[in-house]
């Protein structure tokens, strides 16, 4: 599959007392592109609800490159950098570049699937691995372990 990139064209609201992007706009720009992505490939709230687990994080790290103000556009490219065989954790990279082409932000968010019943981390259903597949893989894909964050088994 070819990279999925969305545009992000940067709003009033998405500027911080310094004049230039915070950092959460960010964060809240690379969770709406996965809902895409996920919508996309009928992975709706309904679908979610219905399978009973949602995502959740266990690490975010943002890194800074160039900066951006208000009224530039960025293209936002989301890639898979990790997945665990049975897929109870995964690590996404999203890429925010700038007009010029010159890569401004990174947003990587490590996670994993919650039940929502029982609150603990649960493996994800085959619709979900099936669509987690079809998201494009990083130079440096990595196969996690599916022993969860803090070392017990699932």
């Amino acid at each position: 599959m070819e990279a999925y990139s969305i545009p992000y064209e940067v709003r009033w609201t998405d500027i911080d007392a310094n004049r230039h992007v915070r950092y959460s706009a960010y964060v809240d720009a690379a969770a709406e592109m996965r809902f895409r992505f996920f919508t996309e490939h009928n992975l709706t709230v309904e679908a979610f609800d219905r399978l009973g687990v949602g995502p959740v994080y266990t690490s975010m790290m943002v890194n800074f490159y160039r900066e951006v103000l208000l009224g530039e556009t960025l293209t936002i490219t989301l890639l898979l950098a990790g997945l665990s065989p049975q897929g109870i954790r995964w690590k996404v990279w999203h890429d925010f570049r700038k007009s010029n082409g010159k890569k401004a932000v990174t947003v990587c968010i490590e996670g994993t699937f919650l039940d929502l019943t029982t609150r603990q981390p649960t493996l994800p259903s085959p619709e979900i691995m099936t669509v987690f597949q079809l998201v494009p893989r990083t130079p440096d894909f990595e196969v996690m372990s599916d022993n969860r964050w803090f070392g017990r088994k699932l």
